[in-house]
């Protein structure tokens, strides 16, 4: 479990630093000597900007809505996404015409009768806390009491338009006649809301206008609509681990809806399996803290004792010096100054990670015990960098690719991996199920504005750790920010 970085000149190639600050504030994250605000999750900031103040057009009529501002964001979404699925469903599907969805619009609510409720809903119950699209009446409809109020509050009010998107991806997939499996289906789904998102970021005639914190949010949001961890892909109502889900939706963002129509069973191929054991199912994969502090450390020596010959034409990996855990009264040395503004740090000179064991890295530890262990990837990534002599030309870079081979090290972890196979943990460490929704989680939750300028959005950062798992370390040295 593991990842996070930033370059700190001469003392400090990359601390996922952390500075003292204010009474609760904790730093961290790649950053220069200035650190980095950490937090244990991640939620809108008091002055982020509506996604929308455009005037809901007045004949997209929601049925049963309670005159919320959020229902003004879904009647804009479904102006929006009407409009460009005219444009978009054509280029996609070799010039098919696009028909509206034409069913109608409800918003729920534990008060809304069950009759004339799309796909003939029974029971209030099983449609509150859900949103959903339904083939037979080509309608859509939401729970305005529970759901989206909680999304709109945990991650920002464009979060509920990117649900919506979701929900249309089914529509179209209903119009180009996909038939796949279930997580197939969802994913697909995902990947159809992230290129609407792609188009709202980019087209000044849109109805919104979303900012980089608006697109973390947006990924912290669908990370939080995963699938249980241990829940097999084949489950008929599997909608993807929250890796999958996350990126099926980046896919989109940066390929387009003609990848996303090119989605079929095993193409994306799910990272989703299941707990092999009840002591692991009991605790949810996760190690005690102490136990994932030694034998993060450990795998990470392994892994590039293996793999660094790899990607430096030979050349051997010069081990690191032992870890320094250290708390905020008593701060470490490097290259004999005082440590006192990071609170998890690569030292350059002495080559060595500190970490806060006090405070930082039990905050991150309430995210599961990889999201631990991808912090300390990220460093061991910055020291990947200063042996193969990189010289990255900004922070933002320096962090990218440590995010990446972090990526490269949580692939062989993977229980599927190749090295895995008939071997006795050659890593030291495997992954369980959700540890991967864990480093993703801690890359875009421990983030700040001050971050996303130094470092980059989470949105990037997450993409990049995706690219390692995926393809592994090769390409990592020639990631760059967008």
């Amino acid at each position: 479990r593991t990842a996070s970085v930033a370059l700190v000149a001469t003392i400090l190639l990359a601390a996922c630093g952390v500075k003292l600050a204010d009474a609760d504030k904790l730093k961290a994250g790649p950053s220069t000597t200035q650190g980095d605000v950490i937090g244990s999750n991640i939620t809108p900031s008091s002055s982020t900007v509506p996604p929308t103040t455009a005037q809901p057009p007045a004949d997209v009529k929601v049925i049963g809505d309670d005159g919320s501002k959020l229902n003004n964001v879904v009647r804009n979404a479904i102006a929006d996404l009407q409009g460009w699925w005219g444009t978009e469903f054509p280029a996609t599907y070799d010039g098919e015409k696009y028909e509206p969805v034409s069913g109608g619009f409800y918003a729920v609510d534990s008060n809304t009768s069950t009759v004339g409720l799309p796909c003939a809903v029974r029971d209030i119950e099983s449609v509150l806390n859900n949103a959903y699209y339904c083939p037979p009446d080509d309608a859509v409809a939401w729970d305005q009491e529970t759901l989206f109020p909680e999304l709109a509050k945990k991650y920002g009010d464009f979060t509920v338009a990117v649900v919506l998107a979701h929900e249309w991806g089914h529509a179209i997939q209903a119009r180009a006649g996909v038939d796949e499996p279930t997580v197939t289906m969802e994913l697909q789904a995902d990947c159809f809301a992230g290129s609407w998102v792609k188009h709202v970021r980019t087209d000044k005639n849109s109805r919104f206008a979303v900012s980089i914190e608006d697109l973390d949010l947006a990924l912290a949001g669908i990370l939080s609509l995963r699938d249980a961890p241990g829940s097999p892909a084949t489950d008929p109502n599997a909608h993807g681990s929250g890796f999958d889900r996350v990126g099926a939706f980046q896919e989109g963002f940066e390929d387009g809806a003609t990848r996303c129509a090119e989605y079929t069973d095993g193409d994306p191929q799910p990272y989703q399996f299941e707990f092999t054991s009840q002591d692991e199912l009991d605790t949810a994969g996760d190690l005690p803290f102490d136990e994932i502090n030694t034998s993060a450390f450990k795998s990470l020596e392994l892994f590039w004792a293996a793999e660094f010959p790899k990607i430096s034409a030979g050349e051997p990996w010069k081990p690191l010096a032992d870890p320094v855990a250290f708390g905020p009264d008593d701060p470490p040395k490097c290259n004999g100054n005082v440590v006192d503004q990071f609170r998890l740090f690569y030292c350059v000179p002495d080559r060595y990670v500190g970490y806060d064991d006090q405070e930082t890295m039990p905050e991150a530890y309430k995210l599961g015990d990889f999201a631990v262990g991808a912090l300390y990837g990220t460093q061991y990534g910055l020291a990947v960098q200063d042996e193969l002599g990189l010289q990255a030309a900004t922070e933002k870079t320096a962090t990218l690719r440590a995010d990446c081979y972090t990526g490269a090290w949580a692939g062989a972890l993977l229980p599927t991996a190749a090295t895995n196979q008939g071997q006795d943990l050659p890593y030291e460490l495997i992954l369980s199920p959700g540890d991967l929704d864990e480093a993703v989680a801690v890359l875009l939750s421990f983030r700040t504005d001050a971050d996303r300028t130094r470092q980059g959005p989470g949105f990037e950062r997450v993409r990049a750790f995706r690219t390692g798992v995926i393809d592994g370390a090769k390409d990592c040295a020639t990631l760059k920010p967008e």
